[in-house]
């Protein structure tokens, strides 16, 4: 036999404290009672308290919570077989980590907001494999498709503006990365979500996406920033803005957000583009344009599982609380005799 959710079985300590609570009341009883008189006189007084009775409701209600429990803690005996398929789409997120990123006409900042908003649509994603590209002057595989959401999402909070080290945006190497990441066979419901503000100075993103429809994969776009932009803050290392980003000729560079473009990536594969908003309405969307889509089959197999037996206590559980307040404290009365004649 084994336990599910085993840490529920240090709440047996709780049957302890029940023993030990009915002592103390006990001899808090016998204390007062001493004080009225005898005990054996006060029992002769009260023929119908039965301190057996109080015994037994005591051990009923252990019973209680020792079931409830077990119950808890789901045992598990013997062995049921289930065939499994697995289903989902493949999806690569991409992240923008240039220096734009750091701008903050969206707080608490764009690469912080587009985190935020890949952690909302990964909540909801079952059985899709998932991966993820950071890219500025470059693109990187910071983690291959994989049904591990805890690692993905390690792998996400650890990417920051500077991540990859050459400066500059290449989005359209970064779909190409995306493109050579997923699996030659069934290139079919795969996913592209793009995450950046869209200042891309490089050429070539508009004929990647081309290529990415040409292998069947869809893309989507999150514009994270504002059309009206902002400065880009350069911080020290605890924090505090020493300076803001200037271009050749001195002036302060204001960063706005590229909607053309993203839009226009979107749109050859057949994808949608949405803007980051602060209710994330965007993700609801693309996921539900993601459902539609269908799934493809990964893998079936046979795994072996324990069977839950959780129910057996359960309904002890209830049995012994349904005795303990039928059985009471106090002895049957014996019926009176019938008055004899004279």
């Amino acid at each position: 036999m084994q336990f599910y959710t085993s840490h529920y079985l240090l709440w047996l300590w709780s049957v302890l404290i029940v023993l030990a609570v009915f002592f103390l009341n006990s001899r808090i009883k016998k204390r007062y009672l001493t004080r009225l008189g005898n005990l054996k006189t006060l029992e002769r007084m009260a023929p119908t308290v039965s301190p057996a009775r109080r015994w037994w409701r005591v051990v009923l209600v252990m019973c209680v919570f020792f079931f409830s429990v077990m119950a808890l803690a789901r045992p598990q005996w013997g062995e049921e077989k289930k065939k499994v398929e697995r289903k989902g789409v493949d999806v690569i997120f991409i992240l923008d980590t240039s220096l734009s990123m750091l701008a903050e006409d969206i707080k608490s900042n764009r690469i912080g907001k587009a985190k935020l908003e890949i952690h909302s649509l990964v909540e909801k994603l079952r059985g899709d494999r998932i991966g993820l590209i950071a890219f500025a002057g470059t693109s990187f595989l910071q983690c291959p498709l994989t049904l591990d959401y805890g690692a993905f999402l390690m792998f996400l909070d650890s990417v920051e503006v500077g991540h990859v080290p050459l400066g500059g945006t290449s989005l359209g190497e970064a779909i190409d990365e995306a493109v050579r990441s997923f699996p030659e066979k069934k290139m079919k419901y795969k996913v592209i979500i793009v995450f950046s503000d869209g200042e891309s100075h490089e050429p070539g993103a508009v004929e990647a996406a081309e290529e990415a429809k040409k292998a069947g994969i869809r893309i989507y776009t999150i514009g994270t920033g504002t059309k009206e932009g902002e400065l880009i803050p350069l911080r020290a290392e605890k924090g505090e803005i020493h300076g803001y980003k200037k271009d050749r000729e001195g002036q302060a560079v204001v960063s706005k957000l590229n909607e053309a473009e993203l839009q226009q990536i979107a749109s050859v594969t057949g994808g949608l583009y949405f803007p980051a908003t602060p209710s994330e309405k965007e993700i609801d969307l693309v996921y539900d344009d993601m459902s539609r889509m269908g799934k493809q089959s990964y893998e079936e197999r046979l795994i072996t599982e324990k069977e839950d037996h959780f129910q057996i206590f359960l309904i002890a559980a209830f049995v012994s609380l349904l005795l303990s307040i039928l059985i009471g404290e106090e002895r049957h009365k014996a019926p009176l005799a019938p008055e004899q004649k004279p």
